[in-house]
């Protein structure tokens, strides 16, 4: 399945580390040596799966990637490759899903303003404005339902593969991963950006790695059932 092919053509010389998912070859790339590497630093985003359809790429910041070493261990890519499969393979059937709505609704549409219009030529203009406000009205609101779903997957599945990573790699591992994250977002940010930056590392840090959000809400959790 294709994953922001675009993206995934644009590695620059050789990997520095090639690993196997299942059948696929897996090719790590550092992100810095991209020359687009700074619309993804200004957003706090330190790495980048892809896919060609067949093969996989990730693109990852040097610095990031030492610092969190354990988080791109095998057991883990194959982890978050599982995860990030599951979550475009959903998507893209409710991108098929939405189309043919979409298409049934317009088609329904032009039926009825054409017959409208054999039979009632002098009220084609109120019905077909009326139709297409409901046309529009409906594919808003589908679209709507159909994003609403898509986050709550995204936030299911995530917790999910959250856990399994916990469990695979072990509380002690997986909490040294939140120690090392936190320290690199705040080595970073201090060192390398600027008032906009700042301003977005809270909102960019769940697209970074989203373990560390996941965590602090199920820290939360148990602080308050202490309570």
């Amino acid at each position: 399945m294709k994953m922001l092919p675009k993206d995934y053509a644009k590695a620059v010389g050789t990997p520095f580390r090639v690993e196997k998912y299942k059948e696929a070859k897996l090719e790590m790339y550092y992100l810095d040596d991209r020359s687009d590497y700074g619309k993804f630093a200004q957003r706090g985003r330190f790495s980048v799966w892809t896919s060609d359809g067949v093969d996989y790429r990730l693109f990852v910041d040097k610095g990031y990637y030492n610092a969190v070493p354990d988080l791109y261990k095998n057991e883990v890519n194959d982890i978050w490759l599982d995860f990030t499969n599951s979550i475009y393979a959903a998507q893209q059937k409710m991108s098929r899903s939405y189309m043919f709505i979409s298409l049934i609704v317009l088609g329904v549409v032009l039926a009825a303003s054409f017959l409208v219009q054999t039979f009632w030529e002098e009220q084609a203009n109120n019905v077909f404005l009326i139709s297409m406000v409901i046309l529009f009205v409906g594919l808003f609101y589908s679209s709507s339902r159909q994003q609403k779903a898509l986050r709550a997957l995204v936030s299911e599945e995530n917790q999910k593969a959250t856990a399994l990573i916990k469990e695979t790699l072990g509380a002690a591992k997986f909490q040294a991963i939140l120690d090392a994250q936190e320290a690199y977002y705040q080595e970073y940010f201090k060192t390398e950006s600027t008032d906009e930056t700042e301003d977005n590392v809270e909102e960019t840090s769940e697209d970074v790695e989203q373990l560390e959000s996941k965590e602090e809400e199920s820290q939360e959790n148990k602080d308050d059932s202490k309570e």
